[in-house]
């Protein structure tokens, strides 16, 4: 169900109520592109129904789903006909288009070729664990998180008791602590849940950083050793969890690559009601990442936030995510 996540804590003062949160969603729904339109964006029925309700509650996990559809047209097809328009103009008025009428011309070839664009959709996955004010993505990239949160931020933020967001942060920063799991020679640095699987990027510093990438390699070796004592460091690591689950956690805090052990998701045992599957997986994946991500908190020293550091700074929203908490307009997602 995760692919990838991008974690976020929700902060104090938060009212849970997922009829709530449901409603607010039903502001922005998904629709596909019109005949014109470059890209659209809205929330889906996670169940995959027609009609069905935006959020889902599953063993007290929420679950949501964004979906992004965008149609493109390929430059050299926009080129062709506006330098086929511009030739007609000279043959019939003797002259050559400006640079403005160039400009108009690519926007009018733009727009007559578009309805026989291609769409391309995808839907990324948003749960929230209201006991552990914990929100999570299923985003490869920040930029992707930021277009669901200010949706989210959008339609459910503001007032006494509404949603805020702020990127989960820890007390040691990732790179750090992979730098001393894959310094340590006995694996002692690393927390007991977690294992060294086989893939790793190092990154040295300067104008020119040189860049190492381990696929397939064992890491736990003199070689990668000396990469991190001449200074290089790791931007993403590959991890294993308790026999249970893998992941590549990079250094900006983000799972990437998720994967459960064979055999954790039994398909020969599930039901053949799609509702029932979905409730299981649901059930499954998020019970499996509510112990994992505590684990991984731990092995980064802990968290960092008002809570549990007094005098220190909140954790810091994505600009996106700060404009509409600040209640500025932070312009449309697409």
């Amino acid at each position: 169900m995760f692919k990838n996540l991008i974690l976020y804590r929700i902060q104090p003062g938060w009212q849970p109520d997922a009829a709530r949160l449901e409603q607010a969603l039903a502001a922005e729904p998904f629709a596909e592109c019109s005949a014109t339109q470059q890209k659209s964006a809205g929330w889906l029925p996670p169940r995959g129904h027609a009609h069905g309700a935006l959020l889902e509650t599953v063993d007290g996990q929420w679950l949501m789903r964004f979906a992004i559809e965008t149609k493109s047209v390929p430059s050299d097809a926009i080129r062709r006909k506006v330098e086929e328009e511009a030739a007609r103009i000279e043959a019939a008025q003797g002259r050559k288009p400006g640079k403005k009428e160039l400009r108009d011309m690519k926007d009018d070839a733009l727009l007559a070729l578009l309805p026989q664009a291609f769409a391309r959709r995808a839907a990324c996955w948003v749960w929230i664990d209201p006991q552990a004010r914990l929100l999570a993505i299923d985003a490869g990239s920040q930029g992707r998180a930021d277009e669901i949160t200010t949706s989210l931020m959008r339609t459910a933020g503001g007032g006494p008791g509404a949603l805020a967001l702020a990127l989960l942060q820890t007390r040691t920063a990732p790179q750090a602590a992979m730098a001393a799991w894959l310094a340590s020679e006995d694996g002692a640095a690393l927390h007991p849940e977690f294992s060294i699987e086989r893939e790793c990027e190092l990154k040295g510093s300067g104008e020119e950083p040189a860049v190492v990438r381990f696929a397939r390699h064992p890491l736990e070796t003199p070689e990668v050793r000396q990469h991190i004592q001449e200074g290089k460091l790791p931007t993403r690591l590959a991890l294993g969890w308790a026999g249970r689950m893998s992941f590549v956690l990079t250094q900006a805090l983000q799972l990437k690559k998720l994967r459960y052990a064979d055999g954790l998701f039994d398909k020969d045992g599930q039901s053949d009601n799609r509702d029932e599957r979905f409730d299981a997986d649901a059930a499954l994946a998020t019970g499996e990442l509510s112990r994992l991500i505590p684990d991984l908190i731990e092995a980064l020293g802990g968290e960092m936030n008002e809570m549990s550091e007094p005098g220190s700074a909140a954790p810091a929203a994505t600009p996106a995510v700060a404009a509409v908490q600040a209640g500025e307009d932070a312009g449309p997602p697409f």
